[in-house]
């Protein structure tokens, strides 16, 4: 007995050892990401730095050009917008003209796109940047405020520009608490600079904090057990090698590890009856019930898939005799049937398919042609853009081997047609694409779905639009269906045109008989047979005014739907 106390104290002892090692290992990671994103921070804003054009702002402002000067502001400003969306621990990003009293900032930057300083605010950004740490915190004269940023100016004794990126302590605090995982710990992080986080109550945060101060600088061990007003915790201190930081993790004894109970062989053996008694439950029922059910099961997926010659082989007279016997039978029925009437079905689908899909006309073709001859003679370089995207559109429709595509290459073929639309009517309308979902881009879909779409909403929605005109495409996900939404701000539909084109969109989703097939009743119709009936296309009016049309797509189905779409991808 006494052996087996010192082997299950011995256990614990390891698995605790296990336990602090792995959370300092975790911490040690978690810190080091946070560090190299500071860095990673630091390095853009010193690629800004060394930038020519804003050395040419800084120094030849007033003999540059209106247009010289707006090239580079635009420059400036789209790199400190790009750079502040890279990163979410960024708030805002900024350049000052210190010779100018001139700051720039970034895109939503609550002051503008750029701002006047006063003397004493050049003056106060001159003296931070003669300092050369990787983080700063200091009192903002702007915002009135404790500021945690990157600030960066050129190495001389009177620099003539600075970048500075603001850190957002909203975006650091949410990095620090979701790496806590137990009920009861806390943390605390500090930097040399003054600035400091934590969740710590007041009362302890001041013991804490002397406790870091203790062992910032010492060779102490990276987790050491800590007393906090008569309660022990464990603390993991985790040290930033470039922002000189300092990251400690309090986590009390009580939910680091669960007491250990030492009535082992009780459990064990509670245990081990409860495993042994399902298992021989779970023999009996596999012999008396799932075996023959899987057999059953495993005939209905061969039917399934396509095997109506499949025939369970009964090997005794168990209870599952009739349903073997009534399985063999409906399978040979339906074999017959299938062969005499399904692919029968399955034929004059798709020969429809074709028909319908054979109506598409790309007439735009002759419009962009005569545009193409004007660029040819004005804009020769945007011509040869021009002619590789005509190209690539007349090779698409004109493919008549594919009567189904991926996604992408449907999305694809609508990208290069609002290309050349964007071209003709430049200045009239504008048109907002979102990017397709990956998940979405090799789904299978009939071909030429999303073109006819928008070249109604060019020819019609939008045909009396002279400007501010608007097409919409955006995408939604819903669980394993995808909407393709496309929208325009057209004047032309009235309530009572809507109500008709709804009536027949509804009549042309089963049935192409008199029915005029074109425009977007043959997309809808396409769509139904395609999909047997689980694809749509319904209209609506838009938000903005005109016509919303959504396509609604199925990722998978469990019936024949599904089957179709997967033999033709």
């Amino acid at each position: 007995m006494t052996v087996s106390l010192i082997y299950l104290n011995h256990n614990n002892l390891k698995q605790r050892q296990q336990t602090l090692d792995a959370i300092q290992s975790n911490n040690d990671s978690y810190i080091a990401r946070l560090d190299e994103n500071l860095q990673q921070i630091y390095t853009a804003n010193l690629h800004i730095i060394e930038q020519n054009f804003l050395r040419d702002l800084a120094v030849i402002y007033p003999y540059l050009s209106t247009y010289d000067k707006s090239v580079r502001v635009n420059l400036l400003r789209e790199q400190l917008s790009s750079l502040c969306a890279s990163s979410p621990l960024l708030e805002s990003a900024h350049a000052y003209l210190f010779n100018y009293n001139l700051m720039y900032n970034s895109d939503n930057y609550t002051i503008g796109s750029y701002c006047t300083l006063t003397e004493e605010e050049t003056r106060f950004y001159q003296e931070l940047s003669k300092t050369h740490g990787l983080v700063e915190y200091y009192e903002s004269p702007l915002e009135k405020r404790k500021t945690l940023s990157v600030f960066m100016a050129p190495f001389s004794s009177s620099p003539a520009f600075a970048v500075n990126f603001i850190l957002s302590e909203n975006a650091l605090k949410s990095y620090l608490e979701s790496n806590s995982s137990y009920s009861d710990e806390f943390y605390l992080f500090e930097i040399e600079n003054g600035f400091s986080l934590s969740n710590l109550p007041s009362d302890l945060r001041k013991e804490a904090s002397n406790f870091l101060k203790q062992n910032a600088h010492t060779s102490a061990p990276s987790y050491q057990k800590v007393e906090l007003h008569g309660k022990f915790y464990t603390a993991f201190l985790s040290r930033m090698e470039s922002s000189s930081g300092i990251y400690v993790r309090l986590i009390s004894d009580s939910s680091l590890l669960p007491s250990i109970r030492y009535s082992y062989g009780l459990l064990f053996l509670f245990f081990f009856l409860i495993i042994c008694a399902s298992i021989l439950f779970f023999i009996g029922i596999y012999h008396m019930v799932h075996k023959p059910l899987s057999k059953l099961t495993d005939a209905f997926d061969e039917v399934e898939h396509g095997n109506f010659q499949v025939q369970i082989i009964q090997t005794g007279n168990d209870d599952f005799a009739y349903l073997y016997h009534a399985f063999n039978n409906m399978a040979l029925k339906l074999s017959r049937l299938i062969e005499r009437d399904y692919n029968q079905k399955l034929l004059l689908q798709k020969a429809e398919m074709k028909q319908l899909q054979a109506q598409i006309n790309p007439h735009f073709l002759y419009n962009s042609f005569f545009m193409l001859q004007r660029m040819i003679r004005f804009e020769p370089e945007e011509a040869s853009m021009v002619a590789n995207a005509l190209a690539s559109c007349f090779r698409y429709i004109t493919k008549n081997s594919m009567d189904h595509v991926t996604l992408a290459e449907e999305y694809a073929h609508m990208k290069n047609y609002v290309y050349i639309q964007g071209l003709r009517f430049a200045g009239r309308i504008q048109i907002e694409l979102e990017e397709l979902p990956d998940c979405f881009s090799s789904l299978s879909v009939p071909k030429l779905i999303l073109q006819p779409i928008l070249e109604n909403a060019f020819q019609y929605g939008l045909k009396n639009k002279m400007c501010d005109g608007l097409i919409r495409v955006r995408f939604l996900s819903k669980e394993h269906s995808l909407l393709m939404i496309i929208e325009d701000n057209g004047e032309e539909l009235s309530d009572e045109l809507l109500t008709t084109l709804q009536k027949k969109l509804q009549d042309s989703a089963h049935s192409s008989a008199g029915v005029e097939m074109s425009g977007i009743l043959n997309i809808q119709r396409r769509l139904h047979i395609f999909s047997n009936d689980r694809d749509t296309l319904e209209i609506s009016r838009s938000l903005l005014g005109g016509l919303c049309a959504t396509i609604m797509l199925h990722m998978e189905s469990d019936d024949y739907s599904g089957s179709f779409r997967k033999n033709n991808t």
